[in-house]
């Protein structure tokens, strides 16, 4: 049955991996990620593992709560080393060599092990996010999960986005293998804004709703279950054959409130999964990050810093203003980075993916505004869901919103 379920979901996400190539496609080709190529090697893998499990019961809760405490003690010690193997990369230094080797090496090491406890982890944040789901009254079918939570830990594709460079809308895109070289993403941008005439920039993302869950390894427990949980989301949209999940492909619109909607609820719904784990799991402690500290003293909060940056972008670009509009954001874009945070292309396409958010600060959508009135207006969140996902068309949205304005007055 589950796998039956899957293969309908790759089937609406990716309905064949070669029924056409847009520009993104073509020019990123020689990189192309392959849906159905991920689920042939893992949707089995996850079953058999489980199959296993039940017939020799080798593994309890406390083994599994166990697990998923090292793979995120693992997963902050891997990060550890990548940021160091980075520093040492940057200063290209013919001396650095053998220490960026023997890091690599112990980088392999942390990485074999942490492998060694994923199929446990998995299980202990499926349970954990089944159970929050089962009490909200969520995605239940008889004294079945529907669907089922199941994720995969791994490195998720990139993304190549692509927008036009007089407005920022998502235009062509292609999913790309996560270890495309940092040079090859560069060339695939720069093929597209000077052969096809487009903004691009290849994207990292937290997760993709493959089945099961594409979830990026993390050492934060909190992002986990908010990323397992965004992700259900869009399973349980698809499955239960709702309009937003439905017509996601087909309307910007309809993916905005889609996405908008999976982030506000994979948010609660992760943060409730965190309440029942936290002081059982301890999330490993991170190190402070030596660039929170502002020289002079002087906040800067991104959250503010960005909604203004694409405000003015907008306003340039709707006065034809593009070379401008360019120069400005990687003005912006270098100063984000010199206050910590690593932007490494701030362009039309960046603001075009981000944008799909609305509840997010690089958007301006005013779908993110109604969906999070429409929240505070619906005390419960399994309503919330039925209300929006019935959606069909974005004007529904706006009825929705006015008429629980109404009962409230």
């Amino acid at each position: 049955m589950k796998i039956a379920l899957a293969i309908i979901l790759v089937a609406v996400l990716q309905v064949d991996d070669n029924l056409k190539f847009n520009q993104a496609e073509q020019a990123s080709a020689a990189y192309k990620f392959s849906i159905l190529g991920w689920e042939a090697g893992n949707l089995l893998d996850k079953w058999v593992y489980r199959f296993y499990g039940l017939l020799s019961s080798r593994t309890n809760k406390a083994t599994r709560q166990k697990a998923l405490y090292e793979y995120l003690d693992l997963s902050q010690q891997i990060q550890n080393h990548s940021n160091k193997i980075n520093a040492l990369a940057s200063h290209h230094l013919t001396r650095q060599s053998n220490s960026i080797t023997a890091l690599e090496t112990e980088l392999s090491k942390l990485k074999s092990r942490r492998e060694s406890r994923r199929n446990e982890a998995e299980e202990m944040v499926e349970a954990t996010v089944s159970a929050v789901l089962s009490e909200l009254g969520l995605g239940s079918f008889g004294p079945f999960d529907y669907p089922p939570v199941d994720i995969r830990f791994d490195t998720p594709p990139k993304l190549v986005v692509t927008s036009p460079r007089t407005s920022i809308s998502r235009s062509d895109e292609a999913l790309v293998v996560p270890g495309i070289p940092i040079g090859k993403r560069e060339s695939i941008e720069n093929n597209l804004f000077y052969e096809a005439g487009l903004s691009a920039i290849v994207t990292e993302i937290g997760g993709i709703a493959t089945y099961p869950a594409i979830i990026a390894p993390s050492s934060s427990l909190q992002d986990i279950l908010r990323t397992t949980a965004h992700e259900w989301i869009h399973h349980y949209l698809v499955f239960h054959l709702k309009p937003v999940g439905l017509q996601a492909l087909k309307d910007p619109e309809m993916l905005t409130i889609n996405e908008t909607l999976a982030n506000l609820v994979g948010r609660e719904i992760g943060n409730l999964a965190y309440k029942r784990l936290e002081g059982i799991i301890n999330t490993p402690s991170k190190p402070l990050s030596e660039m929170s500290n502002i020289p002079g003293g002087k906040q800067f909060i991104f959250e503010t810093e960005m909604r203004a940056t694409r405000l003015q972008v907008d306003l340039l670009l709707s006065n034809s203003r593009v070379k401008e509009a360019e120069a400005y954001m990687d003005e912006r874009r270098r100063t984000f980075v010199e206050n910590g945070y690593y932007i490494r292309k701030l362009n039309q396409a960046y603001f075009a993916f981000y944008g799909t958010y609305a509840d997010q600060p690089q958007a301006t959508n005013p779908i993110g505004n109604q969906m999070q009135e429409l929240r505070r207006l619906i005390p419960s969140l399994k309503n919330f869901i039925t209300e929006v996902s019935d959606v069909a068309h974005p004007d529904e949205l706006d009825a929705l919103v006015k008429k629980y304005r109404g009962y409230k007055r």
